[in-house]
Formats: structure tokens, sequence, C-alpha cells
């Protein structure tokens, strides 16, 4: 009797998953860009008003398709940065995700409270007073003090997005937040981050890649990393 034996190359194998995973992240950007458009279009075309003044569902609709647009965005970064193709982006294209973004929340922000939550479920995280961090529980003691059957409105949003346990909503508040760092820094030199340091006196550092020598941005001394403890590294 005789066995057969097949010799699979797991090199090769893992390379294949690794393309397909890949593909997938690049395929739903694609698709959740999509969606996000056609929802646009499909609830603004032929009409005149306001868009506060849509359906609550279909608000949800487009609302919903934009967040997972952005975070769909986000994922094809991070596979490029991966990857080493990742040039960075320019001014014009932070200005781009800013404007998507604060679009996304503008309509998000049309939303009730009810249909913002039902639309985005609050993360069902519950030991964040163990650790002391905002879980569940946090978030509902925050939405017990808002009116769940009013808009919730476009600046209130980002005072909201603070406290609200999201992961797909944090990513994207991110991603807002990282884009108005890059056109601030675009006008003054310094990214919103860095500003607030300086403001409260806190030293922020430059690192040089090449040397790991530290610059202080303020002063301008320079010194080695492990001669600076609780550094806040804003370059």
């Amino acid at each position: 009797m005789s066995s057969k034996f097949t010799v699979i190359n797991s090199i090769d194998e893992d390379k294949s998953k690794e393309m397909d995973r890949i593909y997938r992240i690049a395929r739903l950007n694609e698709l959740w860009e999509r969606q996000y458009l056609s929802a646009l279009e499909r609830s603004c075309t032929g009409r005149i008003g306001k868009i506060s003044e849509l359906p609550q569902d279909e608000l949800a609709k487009i609302g919903l398709a934009g967040i997972k647009y952005i975070c769909s965005m986000r994922d094809v970064a991070r596979e490029n940065m991966k990857l080493g193709i990742d040039e960075g982006k320019t001014l014009e294209e932070e200005q781009v995700r800013f404007t998507l973004i604060d679009s996304v929340f503008t309509i998000l922000g049309c939303l009730t409270l009810r249909n913002f939550v039902n639309t985005f479920p609050i993360d069902k995280s519950y030991d964040g007073a163990k650790w002391q961090e905002k879980d569940y529980f946090y978030t509902m003691d925050v939405l017990s003090k808002m009116d769940w059957d009013k808009p919730i409105g476009r600046d209130e949003l980002s005072e909201l997005l603070w406290d609200y346990m999201n992961a797909d909503l944090r990513h994207a508040y991110i991603e807002f937040t990282t884009a108005m760092s890059a056109i601030y820094r675009s006008q003054t030199g310094k990214g919103i981050m860095e500003q607030w340091c300086e403001d409260h006196g806190i030293a922020t550092y430059t690192m040089d890649k090449e040397t790991g020598i530290m610059i202080n941005n303020q002063t301008g001394d320079i010194m080695k990393p492990k001669s600076v403890s609780h550094l806040q590294i804003v370059k």
C-alpha cells in the first residue's frame, strides 16, 4: 500500500490570505463610498429645503453609511502605511477629508438622540469603573441628562462624541480631529495638540528619527530620549 502526500507551501498560502484580506478592505471602502453617495443622492434629489427636514430614517441611513465610509478610508490608509505606499495626505486631501466628515457629523446632528442610539449602539463594555475608563454605564449617565426626542444639534454632537462609547464613531472623530490639526498646522506651523500643550505650559519635543535626538520645541534644547521623562512627542 502506498500513501500519497500533498506538500503545501505555507508561505504562499499565507501571502494569498494576506492579499485577500487587503482586497476585502479595499472593496469595503468602495462599497461604503457607493452606499453613502447613493443614500445621499436618493434622499436629496428633487427636494427643496434643509437636510434637517429629511425623515429620520433617511438621515440615519445616510449617517451610518457615511461613518462606515470614513472608517473604511482609515482602514485603507493604515494598510497603505504597512505596505510603505502611503505618501501622506496633501493639504487639499486633508481639507476634503475634513469637509466630508463635517458633513456626515452635520447629518448626525439632525437625528434625535433616540434614533442616534438606535443607529449607533453603545459598546457593551461594563467594567470602566474598574479601569477608570468610560464605558456603557458612563455613556448612559451622560445620555440620561439629555432630551431623547430632540435633534442633537451639530455643536452638541461634538461634545457628545467625547463621551459616547461606539468604536466606529470614535474612529471617525479621530479622523476628524487629525484632519483639522493638519489644516491648523498648515496655517500656524503647529498642530492643535502642540498648540494646546504650549498654551498650558507643557513641553513638547521633536525627534530626529535618524539620530534619536530630541529637540524641545519651546526652548530649542537638545537631549537624548533616555534623559527625558513624560514626553509628549507631536511630530
